[in-house]
């Protein structure tokens, strides 16, 4: 029995389990009853003259049921507004009801018991968080934050099922701007949910008021309210007419009637179009108006967003009590099982001990500049736009057929079979770009065989790319790879997918395609390329949002994660390196403001700036956002551009020596760290150092201009804000002893270098800083300087000292400390020495060599050894790392301009179409 127990009670729970099975079963008989309360009390009484004992267990039953939902929404990442009301949700429905039958689909769809169990789960959380539907005049707004393309819209499904089953009858799912992508989810949710199933085995009965070929229409008879039986279902795009049929529609209701109808808002894309992009100017944009005028007219219900890239959303002015900031919770949804996410394709923790190789540099090329401008022309020069196929298309297209047959081979069975070609928003530049690529499958359809060397080298090259990934799957051999290719070329079509297009992209099920996709916007929100297997992307964006949107590559690739891969346009690879710690950082705040006691209207999210262009979203939607002034307590910075011309390398040097001879002069001792069995120089700790003397280095020592916090105006501004009562130690990190070399310092010191292999110039080039470098510089990228054990390695040095100046229980605490584990190393330096920073300096290897399994790292070639810096800031209450943005909280021209006027090619729907 799922979720509950049954103590001190007669009934077992094998009987328990029965009688409840008889109890929903009679209940939704009676679900159209106007007076529930009283159909509960009767069907109780009855199920009670059959099991002895059932009233009092089903009481214990639903009062743990509610405890239980209450512990997860207090443990697992969800905020929620401060004197919420008191739990009234009991739990799902086990055996009769809309989410009974919903879950019995999943199941039979093969989706993996633990992935439906999630969606249990998660859904169980947040309906728990919503209005009680039954309490006239309860409202409350929300936010569920996921993953691109992760499985949002199964998740709301379930939600729409337990929220019938727990008394909503009205429920309507605003699905984007598009109407390819309306109609998408209103083939999902007919399907899913049974809509128009006429046998009634859930106790409700839908009724549609759009469908998969129209709209919402102006004229809609609310008299199906007659009957609480009856659940009104609208899949409605957000076009500022078919929101204002929505409203008419809720208006339509007599007010007394609506209250006892909870209505469900499901905000699928809700960053997209949803906030108001006007608030810079005092105005309110349309669509923002019309749903704002929709959820007025909602007197008991639930606005529930959902996105994977919340940041417009946390950004609503929470102040304004008409918009729609999540006032009462925010939660995070868990990461499924073999979701290919930005954390598995970026290094989002930046340790030196993690593998060279991102997974990213495995599944991704880089189309070179002179290659992205063919297809990437200017709003001006459209005109003249005439494309050539090129050589990393080609390539793209070919490995898209090989890895089509690929899949086929391992599934036995042919599968939808899908490839992006997003290089532009222009829809004459998609028009010309779907003609290059037409031809090109035209010429290698038209003489097949002479192709196979071609095939055969790409390949070569990509077939084995990615091992890392292939989960087991085998890889068949080049001879039976080929017979089916060939099958695959003839079977291949290219398809625009754009706001302007008529013969729009469609899956049918059972009819498998291999598609090649070009378009822009409609490709890069909310809807699914099914079997995405190769992505060529050159559109950039200078918004988070945006960007993380149109990557379009992650989600779930079982039995062929191996063979996906994505050809990106110049930088993208570095602008999503930045998101995917963004990302992971955004979620982690709701998680940790949750576990401090923090509530939305005082949680005020902060999502962290880009050192360069990249803006978190449009300027019209942060209008209620604050920049909110950096604090470095508690974090670490690094040094992972370092310049290796000989130059540099002797100012580097002169500036270490003279830092260690100033540290020395202040007469403190050398601490040493005590050896692990290794017969290298250990690292040593200096004790003593000054505020000035830290200025002092970073005035002589250069930092590339990215790494803002360490500059030497801004340490000293903040050693002089925040430093007041903070000591400082120096510490020596010395590599392994074995092929390294040995740097001497003054005062007789030295230490081991440490190797850390630059990326190689085809993976990076000093031009994607867009700052100017000093003449003559040779500056390359090592991704990670410091190992994740560093940040303690200071106070690990005093743990091995016969001194006082830890205690044998803070001795204890430091060695425990688990490697990696940065939440838990923060808590150990927070709880130690909360007012000590250390300045590290790493000798690295002018001679630092790759893994001989890297493809990605290249030799150092430096006359000499390099040297890194890395920085732990000492604990400083309110402190965050980086630059962020947030909500400017109160006591208690952009990418969506113009939205009101997309497309609406669809036709109003008629309810007597399904009389």
């Amino acid at each position: 029995m799922r979720g509950g127990t049954i103590r001190e009670i007669r009934m077992n729970p094998g009987q328990f389990d029965d009688a409840r099975a008889v109890f929903e079963a009679l209940m939704k008989n009676r679900v159209g009853d106007q007076n529930q309360d009283v159909a509960r009390r009767e069907v109780i009484a009855l199920v009670s003259r059959m099991y002895d004992g059932f009233e009092p267990a089903l009481e214990q039953y639903e009062t743990e049921r509610r405890e239980g939902i209450d512990k997860i929404v207090i443990f697992e990442g969800t905020l929620r507004r401060a004197g919420g009301t008191k739990q009234w949700y009991g739990g799902s429905l086990a055996s009769h009801g809309a989410w009974p039958e919903y879950r019995e689909r999943l199941e039979k769809s093969g989706l993996p018991q633990k992935a439906i169990n999630a969606i249990d789960d998660s859904t169980e959380k947040i309906l728990s968080l919503c209005a009680n539907p039954k309490a006239p005049a309860d409202k409350r707004k929300g936010l569920v934050i996921g993953y691109v393309q992760s499985g949002k819209t199964a998740n709301f499904t379930g939600l729409i099922a337990k929220a019938v089953d727990a008394g909503y009858r009205v429920v309507i799912v605003l699905a984007g701007l598009y109407s390819n992508l309306r109609v998408q989810t209103q083939l999902r949710l007919q399907a899913d949910l049974a809509v128009d199933d006429v046998g009634d085995s859930s106790g409700i009965a839908w009724h549609r008021f759009t469908s998969p070929d129209a709209d919402i229409g102006k004229d809609n008879s609310p008299g199906l309210f007659n009957s609480t039986a009856n659940v009104a279902v609208l899949v409605v795009k957000k076009h500022e007419l078919r929101l204002s049929n929505v409203q008419r529609f809720l208006e339509s209701v007599p007010p007394e009637t609506l209250k006892k109808r909870g209505v469900l808002i499901i905000d699928d894309e809700s960053d997209q179009a949803t906030p108001n992009t006007q608030g810079r100017k005092g105005l309110v944009s349309t669509i923002n108006q019309r749903i704002r005028d929709i959820w007025k007219a909602v007197p008991t219900g639930t606005y529930v967003a959902y996105t994977a890239t919340p940041f417009a959303n946390v950004f609503i002015d929470p102040s304004d009590e008409h918009d729609l900031y999540p006032d009462d919770f925010i939660t995070v949804l868990p990461k499924p099982d073999l979701y290919m996410g930005s954390e598995l394709f970026f290094d989002v923790k930046q340790d030196a001990d993690d593998a060279e190789d991102e997974a990213i540099r495995e599944l991704s090329h880089e189309v070179p500049e002179h290659e992205a401008e063919v297809f990437t022309p200017k709003p001006k020069a459209v005109d003249d736009f005439s494309p050539l196929m090129t050589p990393t298309l080609e390539a793209a297209i070919r490995w898209f057929i090989l890895a089509t047959a690929i899949r086929e081979i391992r599934s036995g069975r042919a599968r939808n079979s899908s490839m992006l070609v997003h290089t532009s928003q222009l829809v004459a530049v998609h028009r010309l770009t779907k003609d290059v690529i037409s031809q090109f499958i035209k010429e290698l359809s038209f003489d097949v065989e002479s192709q196979e060397p071609n095939f055969k080298k790409v390949f070569d090259a990509e077939g084995d790319r990615a091992t890392s990934m292939r989960d087991g799957e085998r890889m068949p051999a080049w001879d039976e790879i080929w017979a089916l290719a060939k099958d695959v070329l003839q079977s291949t079509f290219v398809k625009i997918d754009n706001g302007e297009s008529t013969d729009r992209l469609v899956y049918t099920e059972g009819e498998p395609q291999t598609v090649i996709a070009v378009g822009g916007g409609t490709l890069s929100r909310g809807l699914t390329l099914d079997g995405l297997v190769v992505s060529y992307f050159l559109r950039s964006s200078n918004s988070y949002d945006t960007l993380l949107q149109m990557g379009r590559w992650f989600g779930f690739r079982p039995g062929y994660r191996d063979l996906v891969r994505v050809w990106m346009g110049p930088g993208l690879e570095d602008d999503y390196g930045h998101l995917a710690r963004v990302e992971s950082q955004l979620r982690d705040e709701v998680r940790i403001m949750e576990g401090e006691g923090k509530t939305p209207r005082e949680f005020a999210i902060k999502v962290r700036s880009h050192p360069g262009r990249l803006e978190i979203t449009s300027a019209g939607k942060m209008s209620a956002a604050d920049l909110v002034k950096a604090g470095l307590g508690g974090t670490r910075r690094q040094t992972i551009y370092l310049d290796r011309s000989p130059k540099s390398i002797g100012t580097q040097r002169e500036a270490a020596s003279r830092l260690v001879a100033r540290v020395q002069s202040h007469g403190g001792p050398v601490l040493t760290r005590r050896s692990r069995g290794s017969s290298g120089l250990p690292s040593l700790l200096l004790p003593g150092l000054t505020h000035a003397d830290i200025v002092q280095f970073l005035r002589e020592y250069w930092v590339s201009p990215t790494e803002r916090w360490l500059q030497p105006d801004a340490m000293e501004r903040w050693l002089h804000e925040h430093g007041a009562d903070t000591e400082w130690s120096l510490v020596l990190v010395s590599g392994p002893a074995t092929g390294g070399t040995v740097v001497e310092l003054p005062g007789g010191l030295s230490v081991g270098t440490s190797s850390r292999a630059p990326l190689s110039p085809e993976n990076w080039s000093p031009d994607r800083l867009k700052v100017d470098l000093p003449d003559g510089s040779d500056v390359v990228n090592i991704r990670a300087l410091m190992s994740a054990e560093d940040y303690l390695l200071d106070l690990r040095i005093l743990a091995d000292q016969d001194t006082e100046d830890l205690s044998t229980e803070e001795r204890e605490i430091v060695g425990a400390a688990r490697k990696g584990d940065m939440k838990q190393m923060r808590g150990v330096r927070s709880e130690i020495r909360p007012n000590s920073g250390a300045l590290l300096l790493y000798a690295v290897d002018g001679d630092s060599q790759p893994e001989s399994s890297s493809s990605t790292r290249a030799s150092m070639g430096a006359g000499g050894p390099l040297v890194g810096l890395g920085v732990v800031f000492p604990s400083v209450e309110t402190e965050d790392p980086g630059e962020y943005w947030a909500a400017a909280l109160q006591d208690v021209g952009t990418d969506d301009e113009g939205l009101a006027s997309t497309p609406d090619d669809e036709p109003d729907y008629s309810r007597v179409d399904t009389a």
